[in-house]
């Protein structure tokens, strides 16, 4: 009986260390991947394959291993998602399609790989995509127009990465008194338009830039263009007002010196009269006021004025 009891208490202490004891821990397999990514150019925009290997330490390839995949735009959004198996031999392949009217610039691709049993492994792959664009080429980069002339600039529309949609062109950042025409408005690319830039005779003098615009789609380019504006020609409406006034003025002037020696002329008349009709002491005084009066008003020169003043002072004095 004792030795029973003995024996429980061992196999229920064997029993509570088993239980305490931590169980083994089997260490992951490390996982290699390599990959690559490579862009073909399509109608559609790029066809983008990623493809790739995962092995272990050994380069013993690993199959069945999961392939999460994603790509980000340039603006971190992300436009494609994928998973992929690796193959017996542990490789594995994706392919997915840029559009052509995606925005240029770099793009991200994200790989993991994931097998139990072993370590994750993970790979950064980036490339750069550029869409299809046009370029606007102006034959100069400055113009001089007289008020009231025009001037030509031609511009040329090239094609970037296969691009050939038409080009609608415009100006803006016009100052007052100025016009631009294209011919024609809207253009393939390799070919060309003449702008026509008109400046009217009541523009404003002065350097000015104006913007020369290429829109197709939500592609917009732009080419500025300095335009100096400088003073026209006289035009001749002005030239026969300016001359009308100058005639008119001289002939005011004309008339109002005529008007002058007109109202010169009478008062003296007037003034001799009056001397001829009375010639008293107190007439001859009143006349030789009369003729102070005039010298005042320079209705009698001075000549004038100092001969008659000792004629009618002297007569003054025989009338005493």
């Amino acid at each position: 009986m004792t030795h029973c009891r003995a024996t429980s208490e061992i196999l229920v202490l064997v029993l509570i260390l088993a239980l305490l004891t931590p169980l083994p821990v089997f260490a992951n397999k490390t996982m290699f991947m390599q990959a690559t990514l490579n862009s073909i150019p399509t109608e559609q925009g790029v066809s983008a394959v990623i493809s790739g290997r995962v092995f272990d330490t050994t380069g013993t390839p690993v199959s069945n291993a999961i392939i999460s995949i994603q790509v980000t735009n340039p603006q971190a959004t992300s436009i494609h998602l994928a998973v992929a198996y690796t193959a017996t031999d542990g490789t594995f392949q994706d392919t997915f399609v840029i559009a052509s009217n995606s925005p240029g610039g770099n793009y991200t691709a994200y790989l993991v790989a994931d097998k139990p049993g072993y370590d994750t492994a993970r790979v950064t792959l980036s490339f750069t995509y550029s869409s299809p664009d046009f370029f606007l080429q102006s034959s100069t980069a400055a113009i001089t127009v007289r008020q009231g002339d025009t001037e030509k600039v031609t511009l040329t529309v090239l094609s970037m990465r296969g691009f050939n949609e038409a080009v609608n062109l415009t100006a803006i950042n016009l100052p007052s008194g100025v016009a631009i025409q294209f011919s024609p408005p809207s253009v393939t690319p390799g070919g060309g338009a003449v702008a026509t830039v008109a400046v009217s005779e009541t523009a404003t003098v002065g350097n000015f830039t104006v913007t020369l615009l290429g829109i197709s789609g939500g592609l917009i380019h732009r080419v500025p263009i300095q335009l100096v504006i400088i003073p026209g020609p006289f035009p001749i409406a002005i030239v026969l007002v300016v001359a009308f006034v100058v005639v008119a003025l001289f002939a005011a002037v004309f008339l109002q010196k005529r008007r002058q020696r007109s109202w010169k002329k009478a008062a003296l008349e007037e003034l001799l009269k009056a001397s001829e009709a009375d010639k008293g002491y107190v007439a001859t005084a009143r006349v030789i006021a009369r003729l102070e009066e005039l010298r005042a008003t320079n209705q009698v020169d001075e000549d004038t004025y100092q001969r008659l003043k000792k004629e009618y002072e002297k007569r003054l004095e025989k009338s005493k």
